[in-house]
């Protein structure tokens, strides 16, 4: 089994790896890293100078790998709102302790 990865992205913090494999040549695979530490950064800093008194808010940033997730997976509202209260707590701006 011979596997090849080619990054052909590499912009932005966000990298990302094309991955072929010999035994499987009609399936590819895209591997997208992102560095989260800025987007923590200015979250944690959002949730301090944002004022949420208006009928729009900002709830969070989300990561380009796991919008890339809901995109493939047609996630609903339910998903995202599993992924807001769970794993993505971290990157929401508004009510980050409260349930959505």
């Amino acid at each position: 089994m011979t596997e090849r990865k080619t990054v052909y992205a590499n912009a932005d913090g966000v990298r990302r790896t094309l991955i072929v494999d010999d035994e499987r040549p009609n399936c590819v695979v895209v591997q997208t890293e992102q560095d989260v530490e800025p987007i923590l950064a200015s979250v944690a800093r959002d949730r301090e100078i944002f004022v949420h008194n208006g009928p729009n808010k900002v709830i969070g940033r989300v990561p380009v790998a796991v919008s890339e997730q809901a995109c493939l997976e047609q996630w609903g509202e339910d998903d995202w709102r599993r992924w807001w209260n769970g794993d993505g707590r971290a990157y929401r701006i508004w009510r980050p302790g409260a349930w959505l």
